[in-house]
């Protein structure tokens, strides 16, 4: 992301050089007259300053008095709002400042960076926070001044006579940065660090100590410089980079070390030539006194890097972020206060790939890749899998920079719980292991472990400072499943029309090691044929191939019964998904102008699609049914997936919305993306006006990003095998931005059924049912005119009911009876006289 031009500050802080004299002359750090200013940052603390409007309650004239006032909310959402609360008063007149007047990401060495901190959230979503919090204080706490009323005064900064009753609202939200200097200092007798935040700094050390705040907030987690600062400009970085290339020590003051090392190249092709003493013509080095091979476990060179992986684009770009940048350019890195990563710890299903993304790491950064599994380093014999851990390391030391991998490294280090039988040799080796693991950053070794279930490691060695970063590795989507055949059919003769379509999408659930076997399996059998691989022999070697991971149960990837749960989605796949309706249109009663209205509509240009595209006619982006409560709205939607032969996803509003500030909206795109996940489907949302209603006028701001997100993702349904279908009573409530074409291109009434749908409807619901032959089926229709479907099924199950209690078929008079106990439920229904007054409506004939 990159920088504005320039940003709105409250105040200018003095430049570097006058800081610098200043904390010369001062002690400000438990190092006393040993401290020594190691870096010196500038951070811009984003807030939101949000004006608003109240009335004391126990004013002049009429009793009250209207009140404006100012409050300034965290832009990083990280509850710091309280310590952001004295700042208020000096952001009235915000200073203008150019970013290129700071050396964002691209400071000289003496200096270290200014960091500007990225907002974490919208701006709608602040000009929110404040009339909710007022809103829970109103509900929980009925208006009363108590603890609570002080609590969410000081939260915020909210001036004393403040009454929640006499919130007005927000009146102005302005986006505005706090300017400190953070001051980082080390001793010669201490390996701890300590940091101090101050804006003046010859202000009087009481005043300095209310700025301490931010420093303790950094100091926590020094990462958070990163993971908030702004992206750096890698072409820039480059440049900076390469004039800092040769600066000596004298240059360099505040450097311990007065050398300077070019950034290492990296990439395939890109590795570094080593020269080790001690080494093997192939550049491995086997250190002095250790027996373990070094030749047998180190590459020195590896031949793959990140081309060579198939897809998995998500997990390469964490990887490249988190493990690949630090190593490439540690010294930017460390300017900001994050050490290189010491471990990633990959876990997912076996055959997924660990061991060769942890290659093409290692081919990715320059380094070379030294593998291990359990077998190379356990024993039978006492104290020896801790002397072979040693050894290992020592073999990775010497052939550093690399990359060592523990393949299975629960079976070195497994999990130690309550019931653990572990003996003294196997605890020997898992401490020798943690020992190895401390320091091992400082030895450019970076160490990838892989297991199939992470709470399977030791909890020591899975904690913070062994293995820093913790990346799934998944069984591959789609995407990457064709990646994965395309890489194992390079350099093979394939036929020009091979299609890997039908093969994707038959080999989900499969572990990458099953699509490289696939691959291996069709060319095999087109070399027999003496012909090209065609789809023909990809085909035939998908229907014989079976997964490897047949049992393996993740939630992030697949739920039960085929249900697809999407990574990152809190809304549960299983309690909206359906993945095989038990129903379709026969199993709707009547409605015979409806179904061929939907046949034509819907069904055809899905089933025809390329007809459709010739004549450029799009495939139908959502449905609109309307109609009477009860009518059948729902079981229609289901009979159509059922028709279509798609998985049913069914909603309510219930399902989406939230009085949490943001979370509807975060709910809607995530019901798409499990809907995307279970394509093709059918997404039926019922109710759809409780969720985007037309008369909504004073619609907050939390409503409007559901409606924005709603019509966001309505945008490109079609296009991902996603019809979507709403249910609503009446059109004209569902906002209009829904109904324009292109979001719900057909709307469908379902009224109330006549008599031969009526009929049906029964029919339906008895089929399964033993009834008498003799019936008079008009006796029974004529009096249920104005009852909806589900009145009718109640029907057919009280007729049935009786039926029971006589030990018989349902006859005449059991019918009968249930239609005397029966009545119509739209006849009490509130909208009766609205839906009769509509022309483009049925009549109830109520």
């Amino acid at each position: 992301m990159g920088l504005r031009p320039y940003i709105y500050a409250d105040r200018r802080l003095p430049d570097a050089e006058t800081v610098r004299e200043t904390l010369a002359e001062r002690t400000l750090t438990k190092f006393g007259d040993d401290e020594q200013l190691a870096r010196l940052h500038r951070v811009f603390y984003p807030v939101f300053r949000v004006s608003y409007a109240y009335e004391t309650g126990e004013g002049k004239l009429f009793g009250t008095e209207r009140q404006a006032a100012t409050a300034l909310l965290d832009g990083l959402w990280a509850d710091n709002d309280d310590a952001l609360a004295r700042y208020a008063d000096g952001t009235d007149s915000p200073v203008r400042r150019a970013t290129n007047d700071y050396d964002f990401g691209l400071d000289d060495p003496g200096l270290g960076r200014s960091v500007l901190f990225r907002f974490q959230v919208p701006t709608g979503d602040a000009e929110s926070l404040l009339p909710r919090r007022v809103e829970e204080y109103r509900q929980q706490c009925g208006g009363t001044a108590n603890v609570f009323l002080r609590k969410l005064r000081e939260s915020y900064g909210l001036p004393g006579d403040f009454d929640p009753a006499g919130f007005e609202g927000v009146t102005d939200v302005e986006r505005v940065y706090l300017p400190f200097w953070l001051a980082e200092f080390h001793s010669p007798h201490s390996e701890d660090a300590a940091m101090v935040t101050f804006r003046d700094p010859d202000a009087p050390e009481r005043e300095m100590r209310t700025h301490g705040w931010l420093a303790a907030f950094v100091s926590e987690r020094p990462r958070r410089l990163a993971t908030y600062g702004y992206e750096v400009d890698p072409d820039r970085l480059e440049r900076n980079i390469r004039e800092r290339i040769g600066t000596s020590e004298e240059d360099d003051p505040d450097e311990t070390d007065g050398t300077d090392t070019p950034p290492r190249p990296s990439g395939a092709g890109g590795a570094p030539t080593v020269t080790r003493e001690g080494s093997d013509d192939d550049g491995v080095v086997q250190p002095d006194g250790v027996d373990m091979s070094a030749e047998r476990l180190v590459d020195p060179n590896p031949d793959r890097s990140f081309a060579d992986v198939g897809g998995m684009s998500d997990l390469l770009s964490t990887l490249n972020h988190k493990v690949v940048r630090p190593l490439e350019d540690p010294e930017t890195f460390e300017e900001y206060g994050i050490g290189v990563v010491n471990g990633v710890l990959l876990h997912g299903p076996p055959g997924c790939g660990k061991t060769h993304v942890a290659g093409a790491l290692a081919g990715e950064v320059g380094h070379s890749f030294v593998e291990v599994s359990p077998a190379d380093v356990t024993s039978k014999y006492m104290g020896e899998p801790a002397k072979n851990v040693e050894e290992l390391f020592t073999v990775a030391r010497a052939n550093a920079p690399c990359i060592l991998f523990i393949d299975e490294i629960d079976g070195i280090a497994g999990s130690r719980g309550g019931d653990s039988d572990m003996n003294a040799s196997e605890q020997q080796l898992v401490n020798q292991l943690l020992t190895e693991l401390e320091g091992i950053a400082a030895d450019d070794v970076v160490v990838v472990g892989a297991t199939n279930l992470v709470e399977d490691v030791d909890g020591a060695i899975r904690r913070s400072g062994r293995f820093d970063e913790r990346v799934e590795v998944p069984p591959p989507d789609a995407e990457a499943r064709r990646e994965i055949l395309r890489l194992h059919l390079a350099g093979r003769p394939i036929a020009e029309d091979l299609a890997l379509d039908s093969v994707v999408e038959e080999t989900a659930g499969y572990a990458a090691s099953d699509l490289e076997l696939l691959a291996e399996n069709a060319a095999r059998a087109a070399l027999r044929a003496d012909e090209p691989i065609g789809t023909p022999h990809l085909a035939s070697a998908a229907a014989e191939a079976e997964t490897s991971i047949p049992d393996w149960v993740d939630p992030a990837d697949v739920a039960e019964g085929g249900v697809v749960q999407p990574d990152g989605v809190d809304l549960q796949a299983t309690n909206l998904v359906d993945p095989d309706p038990d129903r379709d249109f026969s199993a709707v009663g009547g409605m015979a102008d409806l179904k061929a209205r939907l046949e034509e509509t819907v069904l055809d240009p899905i089933e025809n699609s390329d007809a459709y595209a010739e004549y450029d006619i799009d495939v139908l982006s959502g449905l609109l049914l309307y109609g009477p409560p009860g009518c059948g709205k729902t079981h229609l939607a289901g009979a159509l997936a059922g028709e279509l032969g798609h998985s049913f996803v069914e909603v309510s509003p219930a399902d989406v919305t939230s009085k949490w500030m943001g979370e509807p909206a975060r709910n809607v795109a995530q019901l798409f993306d499990i809907a995307r996940a279970n394509a093709p489907c059918v997404l039926f949302i019922d109710e759809i006006d409780g969720i985007a209603s037309s008369r909504r006028g004073s619609m907050n701001t939390s409503e409007q990003q559901l409606v924005n997100q709603l019509l966001t993702e309505l945008e490109g349904a079609a296009a991902d095998d996603v019809v979507v279908v709403g249910a609503t009573n009446f059109v004209e409530d569902v906002d209009g931005a829904l109904r324009r074409s292109g979001r719900f291109d057909e709307r469908v009434e379902v009224p109330p059924p006549d008599a031969e749908a009526r009929r049906e409807i029964i029919d339906v619901h008895l089929r399964t049912r033993p009834v008498a032959e003799d019936v008079d089926w008009d006796a029974v229709v004529e009096p249920t005119e104005g009852y909806a479907a589900s009145d009718l099924e109640l029907l057919a199950e009280d007729a049935a009911r009786h039926a029971f209690r006589d030990d018989s078929h349902i006859a005449q008079t059991h019918l009968e009876t249930a239609v005397w106990e029966t009545r119509s439920s739209i006849a009490d229904w509130d909208g009766r006289d609205r839906y009769a007054d509509d022309e483009d409506t049925a009549a109830l004939n109520l």
